[in-house]
């Protein structure tokens, strides 16, 4: 890693350079991301499958059954995709996938009655639309900000937040207007017309030439079989993929959980709607402590304080302000996994292999996120209550953050000899230990 990596993130001017020169491919990056595959999916499917059980009487079971297929191609798909980015460059993966993600669209769009080939038309666009996920757009925000990588991450990542916000009202009037093959056109509206020309025209990696002003990080990293050899690349992956599980499998279940607790129907969606204002604002907030903070630290300041939220929710007969600072308190930690996952992916591992490594790690988050909610409806099922799910919850954001301390210090340099000789000698950010 280069001396720049290690200089004070409190170097303001640094810092603006970088938003200077960098802020287009930015707004690209928060574009393709907010119109991508990551927020569509799980903020439309929902409205869309009450449009769809209306037509043509399937259960939301097998509608929603959909959103299964996006984890899976990622774990089969998710390597080679990000050693695309990693050889062919983000800028043709992007504008392929995005048009990819807009035509699988209008494909649903055109489909019969028929389940199976709903499942069908899902299946290519969980494959084709793989290009639009943070791992493609991490590695054009890594070469672009160094001092400022952690915030210009999470304002990219905060488009996804600002796209569930909008979205539901967009689709119900196009749903209304007409119809739910109307609500599939719009969807391919939003990456064909409005992502894909803002990504051709701003998406690139600084050229050589402005380098020295961006800082930019060079094409250095391990390789991905010694990654793979290594320790830490697997710490990082099994304490993403526990706090994806414990974080993703509460959040679905959290409006019925409010009622449970005894609040009413506005004061529950009230508490969700501060729910997804938190999850931006952990994203910047995570992004913004990155920068100035060694990683494991701050994945405790911001998971731990969840884990005491959930013991309060755990409890009946709390005051409304209480439930809600709660929920606000899980909603930055569920807005701050992105962030962590991409950021400590780039500095243990480098920039060089980065797509690839990030593809393999966001398999696994993907894992947690994607198999969770129905693992605990079926506790739900099985205990009629929600309190195995948050003592669940509880013990994997504990381990997430007691695993993730494993990683030791950020590496100097990034060697080609094993992971086992490699140097522990790092440079050290505020609240990095000296001691791996």
């Amino acid at each position: 890693m280069n001396s720049a990596e290690h200089q004070s993130s409190h170097a303001q001017p640094g810092s603006l350079a970088e938003f200077r020169a960098g802020w287009r491919p930015l707004v690209a990056c928060a574009f393709g991301l907010g119109l991508g595959l990551s927020p569509i999916a799980p903020y439309t499917s929902g409205i869309m499958a009450t449009a769809l059980e209306g037509e043509f009487g399937w259960s939301r079971a097998d509608i929603l059954g959909t959103l299964m297929l996006a984890p899976i191609a990622l774990v089969f798909l998710g390597a080679y995709v990000g050693r695309l980015v990693d050889r062919l460059g983000p800028r043709k993966v992007a504008l392929v996938s995005t048009a990819g993600l807009g035509l699988a669209q209008l494909l649903i769009a055109l489909i019969g009655g028929q389940l199976l080939t709903f499942y069908a038309a899902w299946a290519v666009l969980a494959v084709i639309s793989l290009g639009t996920l943070p791992m493609t757009y991490a590695k054009v925000i890594n070469a672009w900000f160094t001092q400022s990588r952690g915030l210009a991450l999470g304002l990219a990542l905060a488009s996804t937040g600002a796209t569930g916000a909008a979205i539901p009202f967009l689709l119900n009037a196009a749903l209304e207007a007409f119809g739910w093959r109307g609500g599939y056109v719009l969807l391919a509206a939003l990456p064909l017309v409005i992502a894909l020309p803002v990504l051709f025209a701003w998406l690139r990696l600084p050229e050589a030439r402005a380098r020295t002003a961006t800082e930019a990080l060079p094409q250095t990293g391990i390789p991905v079989r010694q990654a793979l050899r290594g320790y830490r690349f697997w710490v990082l992956a099994v304490g993403s993929m526990a706090l994806a599980f414990g974080v993703s499998g509460l959040l679905p279940n959290l409006f019925p959980l409010l009622l449970d607790r005894g609040v009413d129907n506005s004061t529950a969606a009230s508490a969700l709607a501060a729910l997804a204002i938190s999850v931006t604002a952990g994203r910047i907030l995570s992004g913004f402590l990155l920068d100035r903070i060694w990683a494991p630290l701050v994945c405790a300041l911001l998971v731990i304080p969840a884990t005491f939220a959930l013991v309060l929710l755990a409890n009946p007969g709390l005051t409304v302000p209480v439930m809600v600072a709660s929920v606000v308190t899980l909603g930055l930690v569920a807005g701050a996994e992105f962030d962590l996952v991409a950021y400590m992916t780039a500095r243990y591992f480098g920039q060089k292999h980065f797509s690839e490594l990030y593809g393999i790690q966001y398999a696994a988050f993907g894992l947690g996120a994607g198999f969770a909610p129905a693992f605990y409806g079926a506790m739900y099922d099985r205990f009629g209550s929600y309190q195995p799910e948050i003592i669940l919850s509880i013990a994997l954001l504990l381990f997430s953050v007691a695993i993730t301390f494993a990683l030791g210090r950020y590496p100097t340099s990034f060697s080609p000899a094993p992971a086992a000789a490699q140097p522990e000698s790092a440079a050290h950010p505020a609240g990095e230990p000296r001691t791996a």
